[in-house]
């Protein structure tokens, strides 16, 4: 028991310290850092403050409605939307409540980017 309060307490100075930053700024561009793979089935992940992670392979992707990166830059829209505590707040309840694919954040990042470039 003692080490889920330490794990709890060590997220939440690492969440306070994203929030404190985010308060300061939160940035409009959007960086995107190639990498060569992404652990899991993932082709891509927006990690706000630092930016979005695409795997090389999709570097020269097309952006257009339904692409990895728009549907991505929804995920970088969200957070400017939500702020960064409440964008990653919402992400990882709607995680555990209901999965990756069913994430309100995920359904709304897919339904957006089909509409938004």
């Amino acid at each position: 028991m003692k080490n889920i309060y330490k794990i709890i307490l060590v997220l939440s100075i690492i969440i306070l310290t994203f929030h404190l930053y985010s308060i300061v700024t939160i940035k409009n561009d959007v960086h995107i850092i190639y990498v060569d793979k992404i652990p899991g089935k993932i082709m891509a992940m927006t990690i706000p403050p630092f930016g979005i992670f695409l795997e090389k392979k999709y570097k020269n992707e097309p952006i257009m409605p339904g692409s990895i990166l728009s549907h991505e830059k929804i995920h970088w829209l969200q957070y400017q939307e939500r702020g960064l505590f409440k964008f990653y707040f919402e992400y990882i309840s709607g995680l555990i409540k209901y999965g990756r694919f069913y994430n309100d954040l995920e359904k709304d990042a897919r339904k957006r980017s089909m509409e938004k470039l």
